[in-house]
């Protein structure tokens, strides 16, 4: 952020510097002259009327999973409208795992939006505004591009959430490969991601415009207005680095989303590196083969170098014109064969493969509640690049702590794979039907056959369905004073003037309608006798010796306590009763849906909220980090007493008030609660909701 403010004063001075040369120079130029030399500022101020007001701020409600839970958290990004129907242009990772999409313009309207498509080989995404019939003001890609190092560029976007903010830098280098020249070429798309390796088919434009989280999406304009760019990824390392997607290539992305909702390309099973630093002189080296592929069954070996495609040349001789290669490969129509001229040991030879369709990389994952697994569909290239065999399975990607999955011994663990259920082989969400739903608390156990390093395991998993309802066993009841009380060892009784009374114990809240407030004791007493029997704490932190000689007493007779009274003893006579149930004995509930507990409320929760006799409520005991409690901003120690408009004075009316406020027509769920001193309203949008029981 700094960096950018540093940038912008130093355009602003330029544009100083270029308004005086011009003012200097109008004496002996004619005007027509210094028309056609626009200042600096002109310049930029120009280009940002003619996108920035096309550049939208994307909130997104992601479903994320860690641990084995689907977590929902709320994202930033930024797009660029580019149709009169409402299609917006962004980044994979801004719309990925999105269950809800919000966009804001830059007069501050909001809409909601629709995901039309997303391709993350490209990292580009394409949403659409929810409305029928209006027209809608866009930006123009460009269609070519011409950028060189040292051109001005500016970065727009929402940076950290902050909309129609820009920031200004020069292109750094207008094809630019994440690769240093430290880095052998031929790890270079593994760097990019085991299971979606995004900018296979591009190069960056490197640019040093200051760029930040929410940023992503955005569009990289030049002075003229032009966007040449879609920022997509910065780097902490080296200055102010930041990456854009080409703008040609964005938009020939977009538009295939835009008209099928997907990107056709083929898949040949081959890797390809260019000849730099080979020792020959043409050609495009293969330096891996997948076997199994198209190209495997072709015949074509590592080391073969491709020296045309379908008769046209292919000359890869620098890394970064390898992007352009594996895009002409991606497109070679599926099913079709193509030729392939090949030098193999000095000589040349002739290969026809057939390409495929492009499979999946990576399936979506999914949780799995019953098991207290998250799960993902295990595609052939997930299977391959493993080692694991490609027979149908689902990959483990998260295990819940203390869930079904996580009592197995051992427990399946991230990177296994569900090969089995039941007797029955698992491919997919589907294939978990029918154990999906279920009795509320555990079921039957299902025998499940876990792979593990190629081993295969068998056990049986409980499943559990619904909400877990937790009943403490009940305590026996114990007498109780109605005091909190603070030890007064030997030299505190001497600093307060007890003298030859000793020590004892000074009460520090007397709660109303207490056996001893009801005795008439008062905070600052020092109860120094118990029946006539002295009180002596063993030390400064020795609360509980006091509370254990009460819950000795008889509570159906009178007790006396002998206090100490600015320098005067007396006597309190109480009769005691039951001790009011803590927290932890309070009956309490997992509300699966909301991923939160809410448990009854103690007395103790009454007395802290200063709540008047009769005011009921449950209170908020656990919130899940990324649940939609959480996004509906409820927290641990939140007091709810209604829900969707109805009074929950406990559990049983909470889960019920829950039920029925998720069968409304309401778009949001309403919740009323008290933090601290306050009375708060706080909403949830039930589609964030998960799907799960």
């Amino acid at each position: 952020m700094s960096g950018g403010v540093v940038r912008a004063r130093r355009a602003g001075a330029l544009g100083v510097l270029l308004f005086l040369a011009v003012a200097l120079g109008a004496r002996a130029q004619p005007p027509a002259a210094a028309a056609e030399s626009p200042r600096a500022d002109d310049r930029v101020a120009q280009a940002r009327e003619r996108v920035l007001p096309y550049v939208v701020s994307i909130l997104t409600v992601r479903e994320d999973f860690q641990q084995g839970d689907a977590r929902l958290n709320v994202s930033g990004g930024s797009g660029t409208v580019v149709t009169a129907q409402g299609h917006i242009v962004t980044n994979a990772h801004v719309t990925q795992h999105g269950k809800a999409f919000r966009v804001i313009f830059a007069d501050q309207r909001e809409r909601g939006a629709r995901l039309v498509g997303e391709d993350t080989l490209s990292d580009i995404a394409v949403l659409q505004v929810d409305g029928g019939g209006e027209s809608f003001p866009h930006a123009t890609f460009a269609q070519q591009l011409s950028l060189r190092s040292g051109d001005p560029v500016l970065a727009m976007g929402a940076p950290w959430g902050y909309s129609q903010s820009l920031s200004m830098g020069v292109v750094n280098n207008p094809e630019r490969l994440l690769a240093s020249f430290f880095q052998d070429e031929s790890d270079y798309e593994a760097s990019l991601g085991p299971d979606q390796p995004s900018g296979r088919y591009y190069a960056w434009i490197q640019h040093d415009a200051a760029i930040s989280p929410g940023n992503s999406g955005g569009p990289l304009v030049d002075l003229d207005g032009n966007v040449v760019g879609v920022n997509t990824r910065g780097s902490n390392f080296g200055g102010d680095m930041a990456f854009a997607i080409p703008a040609p290539e964005a938009m020939r992305i977009a538009r295939q989303l835009i008209d099928t909702g997907k990107v056709a390309r083929s898949y040949l099973g081959f890797k390809l590196r260019s000849v730099h630093g080979t020792g020959y002189a043409q050609g495009a080296l293969v330096y891996a083969v997948e076997l199994g592929s198209p190209a495997a069954r072709a015949g074509l070996e590592t080391g073969d170098r491709i020296v045309s495609v379908n008769g046209a040349p292919m000359d890869v001789q620098h890394p970064e014109q390898v992007p352009a290669a594996q895009r002409l490969l991606a497109e070679l129509p599926s099913g079709k064969p193509a030729k392939l001229e090949v030098q193999r040991e000095g000589k040349s030879r002739a290969v026809s493969l057939v390409p495929e369709a492009f499979p999946a990389d990576r399936g979506d994952d999914f949780e799995f509640r019953p098991f207290g697994l998250t799960l993902s569909p295990l595609s052939a290239a997930m299977a391959r690049r493993r080692g694991l065999d490609e027979a149908p399975g689902l990959l483990v990607t998260g295990v819940r702590p203390g869930g079904p999955a996580a009592n197995l011994r051992p427990a399946p663990a991230v990177g296994d794979v569900l090969r089995r259920v039941g007797g029955n082989p698992v491919a997919a969400r589907e294939d978990l039907g029918r154990w999906e739903n279920g009795p509320s608390g555990k079921a039957e156990p299902v025998l499940i056959e876990i792979e593990r390093r190629n081993e295969q395991r068998l056990a049986l998993i409980d499943p559990r369905y619904g909400d877990v309802v937790r009943t403490p066993l009940p305590e026996l009841p114990k007498p109780w004073a109605g005091v909190e009380v603070q030890p007064v060892a030997a030299q505190l009784a001497r600093a307060l003037g007890l003298g030859a009374q000793g020590g004892g114990f000074r009460l520090t809240r007397v709660y109303e309608e207490g056996p001893l407030a009801r005795a008439g004791a008062h905070v600052g007493d020092v109860i120094v006798a118990l029946q006539d029997q002295p009180l002596r704490p063993a030390n400064e932190s020795d609360v509980q010796s006091f509370h254990e000689r009460v819950g000795e007493l008889d509570s159906k007779g009178p007790v006396a306590f002998t206090a100490w009274r600015e320098g005067r003893t007396l006597t309190l006579s109480a009769t005691l009763g039951a001790a009011p149930l803590p927290a932890a004995a309070q009956r309490s509930t997992e509300i699966a849906r909301l991923d939160a507990v809410v448990r009854e409320m103690s007395f103790y929760d009454r007395v802290a909220l200063r709540l008047p006799e009769g005011r009921r409520g449950v209170m908020i005991e656990q919130v899940q980090s990324g649940s939609p409690a959480g996004l509906a901003h409820l927290q641990v120690g939140d007091a709810v007493f209604a829900l969707g408009g109805e009074r929950v004075p406990d559990v049983a009316a909470f889960r019920a008030a829950f039920e029925r406020a998720l069968k409304s027509e309401a778009k949001n769920m309403a919740f009323e609660i008290q933090r601290g001193a306050e009375s708060r309203l706080l909403f949830l949008d039930k589609s964030w909701l998960p799907d799960h029981p």
